[in-house]
């Protein structure tokens, strides 16, 4: 991994398998791991799902950017170190009308301290391999529009190597194809969960954080992926 100098986004992702591990884990974990960026799959989907995610804001010292049940349960929170803009949440077409809603929530963010802009994605992919293609093809479009270094965030619902990670590839890719298994935490065995970068992204580390064994079996099935990104200087005149 690079060790060049300058404005940093640290970029936490995580499957929270809808909230229903101990609270108070989930908050020690992401407040262990410092993020600039979190973004949350498989958040609240209940009907008042909004004030959890505000009361998840607030213990863990972040604001809550966008999503949840307009979003197909993920999210996209940030500090203060950062700005973000162009903030936007959707669902895909079901494939069926028992398939679960599955979404997106998208933003550019930016260090406060100066740096570059990225075009970050939050998701997660369906079980289902026709609809994830569908689903990476749909959001690949959205995150190439703003012409910005990508970042794809989420749970995959495959192992690397898959159709998915492999579409994606003209976009984003895996910055570390040695990164340790995600999931699940009972019995750590596939990677599923991944922090996928494009072109313009240097990755300073991946994977060097890990969370406290205990707090991450209480808090969710998944476990959480860490980067530590900087977006290299634009040559644009």
């Amino acid at each position: 991994m690079s060790q060049e100098p300058g404005p940093r986004i640290r970029v936490m992702s995580w499957n929270l398998q809808h909230l229903q591990g101990d609270p108070l884990a989930v908050h020690r974990v992401v407040k262990a791991a410092a993020p600039d960026v979190l973004c949350v799959q498989e958040g609240p989907r209940f009907p008042g799902s909004d004030r959890q995610f505000q009361r998840l804001a607030g213990a863990c010292g972040l604001y809550h950017l966008a999503g949840g049940r307009a979003a197909g349960s993920n999210a996209i929170f940030v500090s203060d170190r950062v700005r973000a803009r162009d903030v936007g949440a959707f669902t895909f077409p079901l494939g069926h009308w028992r398939d679960n809603r599955r979404g997106a929530v998208l933003a550019t963010v930016q260090p406060i301290v100066g740096g570059d802009p990225l075009r970050i994605a939050s998701v997660h992919l369906p079980l289902d391999g026709g609809q994830r293609l569908a689903h990476v093809r749909s959001l690949s479009r959205q995150l190439r529009d703003f012409g910005l270094p990508a970042v794809l965030a989420g749970d995959l619902n495959e192992p690397p190597g898959g159709a998915s990670w492999e579409a994606l590839e003209p976009l984003v890719a895996d910055p570390a194809p040695d990164a340790p298994v995600t999931y699940s935490t009972a019995s750590p065995r596939r990677r599923i969960d991944a922090i996928l970068t494009g072109r313009g992204i240097d990755v300073l580390e991946y994977g060097a954080w890990s969370p406290d064994p205990a707090d991450a079996r209480r808090a969710s099935d998944h476990l959480p992926v860490v980067a530590e990104l900087r977006v290299l200087p634009s040559r644009a005149s």
